[in-house]
């Protein structure tokens, strides 16, 4: 049989042509499939069944096509909507992550880790920390929530203790309140500590403060000249100041006083998902107050006050936790603001493990 020259020509084209359409580059299709279809950011989904299909299925390929083409598509079943969509967008990277900063060498200086994703993935270079889930894990976990909204150096908060003030002496297992002056910040915020630890960035109202509470935690000193450090897992008294400032000033109620000995009262200003608060200069002064009082069976006349030999959290106001002990360990009571006292820090083992695209950056 002949054939004209000009078909022996194009033959060969048309099969060049017809295998690129049905024969995708299997990598391809496996790399981008995790964020199309039924991709749930847990490691299933799209991204196996396109791997195994990825000899016979155009649509798959053509999927793969489009979200190369189109970076910033919301290919997870969100929509237009960013704060649900598993994709990092575009917009969002910081570039400066990329820099090591050692650029500008100084004595002792350490190089950043860097990233060109946002460390969106961060926790899976610590397979052994569970994610935090919005819990207190008192053995450790991995926080994949941003930082948020940071403020002016014109909007950083600031607190000083009104009661006690420093060096005074108060009566000893008698009740007493602690005040406290604050600015800067607006102060009533505060979500489940039990469920929502850590669990979304650092959020600014309308004229750029902080929106977030404050806590007070008063521990026991061997004396006022004591150098050496104490122990964050034992209190005598811890309390979230939940409610929101009265002319300026938290109140928390120490309803059985405390025993004789001298102590330190200091305030732990959090935003609202409890978190410390983040200011935008390294070289502040400090957000947060501390006092030095002592309680003495001789400070004088009062109330009649209760024994504080009291080691189980009590529950206050607005759900906050006041912990009252002379020797309290964290691990066993209370060091949240809400909750039974542990703030549901199981300590769980089980990882969440996310795909190689599969977390989203923006919560709320």
């Amino acid at each position: 049989m002949r054939f004209p020259i000009s078909t022996i020509v194009i033959l060969p084209a048309l099969v060049s042509l017809v295998a690129g359409l049905t024969v995708p580059e299997p990598g391809l299709v496996a790399r981008k499939g995790g964020n199309g279809g039924g991709g749930n950011g847990n490691g299933n989904g799209s991204s196996s069944s396109a791997t195994a299909t990825a000899t016979t299925s155009a649509v798959a390929t053509a999927s793969a096509t489009s979200s190369v083409a189109n970076p910033t598509s919301t290919s997870s079943g969100g929509g237009n909507d960013p704060q649900s969509s598993l994709t990092l967008d575009p917009a969002v990277i910081a570039k400066g992550f990329e820099n090591d900063g050692q650029d500008q060498p100084a004595a002792g200086q350490v190089a950043s880790l860097t990233s060109s994703n946002n460390f969106i993935n961060f926790c899976l270079t610590v397979p052994n920390q569970p994610i935090t889930n919005g819990q207190q894990i008192t053995g450790g976990s991995c926080n994949p929530a941003p930082m948020g909204s940071i403020p002016s150096s014109a909007n950083m908060p600031s607190a000083k203790f009104t009661n006690p003030k420093n060096f005074d002496t108060i009566p000893a297992n008698q009740a007493f309140t602690v005040s406290l002056a604050i600015q800067g910040m607006e102060t009533g915020h505060f979500v489940n500590a039990e469920e929502n630890y850590f669990s979304a960035p650092q959020q600014l109202n309308g004229q750029g403060q902080i929106q977030g509470h404050s806590h007070v935690v008063i521990e026991q000193l061997d004396s006022l000249t004591q150098t050496t450090p104490t122990d964050p897992t034992k209190f005598a008294f811890f309390k979230g100041l939940n409610d929101a400032a009265q002319n300026g000033i938290l109140t928390a109620d120490v309803t059985n006083g405390l025993p004789e000995g001298t102590y330190k009262i200091s305030t732990i200003n959090s935003a609202a998902n409890h978190q410390p608060v983040l200011v935008p200069i390294a070289q502040h002064g400090s957000l947060d107050d501390v006092v030095y009082f002592t309680v003495s069976n001789n400070a004088g006349a009062g109330g009649a006050g209760n024994s504080t030999s009291t080691t189980s959290a009590v529950s206050g106001a607005g759900g906050s936790t006041t912990a009252t002990a002379s020797s309290t360990s964290a691990a066993a009571t209370s060091t949240s603001t809400a909750g039974s006292g542990n703030g549901g820090g199981k300590g769980k083992g089980n990882r969440r493990f996310f795909s190689r695209m599969g977390m989203t950056l923006g919560l709320h």
